[in-house]
């Protein structure tokens, strides 16, 4: 059954490199993946992959400029995009969240992590595409943030992790709401108080530190992604 549903998946890799367009199609083909190689980006046909591993440094288009073509293109816009890069740079991987990236991969790789990256954002993607239920009725709609189980219904002001429901103070839960709802964005922490905060409330920057630990804790397995950028501030990064 396992084995059916992987090798349902379709994975596009683009990358001016042919060996490393050989490595990444052999090993994910030993996986039970349909794997597809380009030496640059093109354009796609009806049968659209499941998920893309994507360069950076191209000609005559970059994979940046590409990704953002893909993500402005309804067609195409859903298409999970693991960036696997030697453009290793913090802004550089920020630039990739911010284009909408599942994930960012630096060159040289391990293909172990490769693989393991590529299992992940394709589990996440079969969860956010899964068929409405009770339970899960207005995943889609806007008043919903997911994010894996990670689940937050704007409108009720309730959160699940792994379809348990998790309790927040209004705070948490606005702070939380925020962050996983711009995946990749740094926010400093006087624009976490401007936004969580009501206005005209006296607090300290280290009130920011505290809940952000509070929220961390709650939320399990996905506390890690909450990161620290030292100097700048906070952001959720898958």
């Amino acid at each position: 059954m396992v084995k059916e549903e992987v090798t349902s998946k379709k994975i596009l890799v683009v990358d001016d490199e042919p060996d490393i367009c050989e490595i990444l199609q052999f090993n994910l083909e030993m996986e039970g993946y349909t794997v597809m190689v380009s030496d640059g980006p093109l354009p796609l046909d009806e049968d659209l992959p499941d998920l893309i591993l994507l360069d950076v440094m191209m000609t005559p288009m970059s994979g940046f400029e590409w990704a953002k073509v893909l993500k402005s293109n309804p067609r195409t816009a859903n298409i999970p995009i693991i960036f696997c890069t030697a453009k290793v740079e913090e802004e550089d991987t920020l630039r990739g969240f911010a284009l909408g990236s599942d994930d960012y991969i630096c060159k040289p790789f391990r293909i172990s992590e490769v693989k393991a990256r590529v299992k992940a954002v394709l589990h996440r993607s079969s969860m956010n595409q899964q068929p409405i239920t009770r339970e899960t009725q207005s995943l889609n709609q806007e008043n919903w943030v997911v994010f894996d189980t990670l689940r937050m219904d704007l409108d009720r002001k309730e959160c699940f992790v792994d379809g348990e429901e998790v309790t927040f103070t209004k705070l948490e839960f606005k702070m939380l709401a925020l962050l996983v709802s711009h995946p990749g964005r740094v926010f400093s922490r006087e624009e976490i108080l401007m936004d969580v905060w009501p206005d005209n409330t006296v607090v300290l920057d280290r009130t920011v530190d505290v809940n952000v630990t509070r929220v961390r804790k709650k939320i399990g397995r996905y506390g890690d992604c909450i990161r620290t950028k030292f100097g700048f501030g906070y952001m959720f990064q898958p």
